[in-house]
């Protein structure tokens, strides 16, 4: 599927985690850990929320990890991200 098909129609759940964690990577210039949720939103497209290795530490526990969350139309189509949080691994969100 080209790049021009997949942005003109509504696009499935597994199409989103693999197209949605990619483009937000290469925004953001990270290293993806984990899709931790997506769901669809009516009428408005996707939200996900993903992890992002910000900080590589040895060993990988002290890793620091950012959460962050982005909203995609339903063609997938980035609107918006903000990081929510960060944490080292192993630890847990605030």
């Amino acid at each position: 599927m080209s790049e021009e098909t997949r942005y003109s129609s509504n696009i499935d759940m597994e199409e989103m985690i693999k197209l949605g964690s990619q483009k937000l990577a290469g925004l953001v210039g990270l290293k993806l850990l984990a899709v931790i949720e997506v769901r669809r939103q009516e009428e408005s497209g996707w939200s996900m929320k993903v992890e992002f290795i910000e900080r590589e530490g040895i060993p990988n526990t002290m890793d620091m990890v950012g959460l962050y969350e982005a909203d995609f139309d339903q063609s997938g189509q980035l609107l918006n991200y903000t990081r929510l949080d960060m944490r080292k691994r192993g630890d847990s969100y605030n």
